[in-house]
């Protein structure tokens, strides 16, 4: 977990390509967001909003 005074990129791929090996190469971390189920994918903007919101509860006081 990055320390709050801490700089931070997010970057999110799209729901069938991702994000390209050139761009995941220059990350120093992945994070996926684990499926279950039949549905293989989730809307770009809800799994922003679910690792967003995540991050940001563990970053309170």
């Amino acid at each position: 977990m990055p320390e709050s005074n801490m700089k931070l990129v997010l970057i999110f791929g799209n729901e069938v390509d991702g994000v390209s090996d050139e761009t995941l190469q220059l990350c120093d971390g992945c994070l996926e967001l684990p499926q279950y189920g039949t549905k293989h994918s989730l809307n770009v903007a809800v799994c922003a909003g679910i690792f967003i919101y995540d991050l940001f509860s563990k970053l309170k006081p």
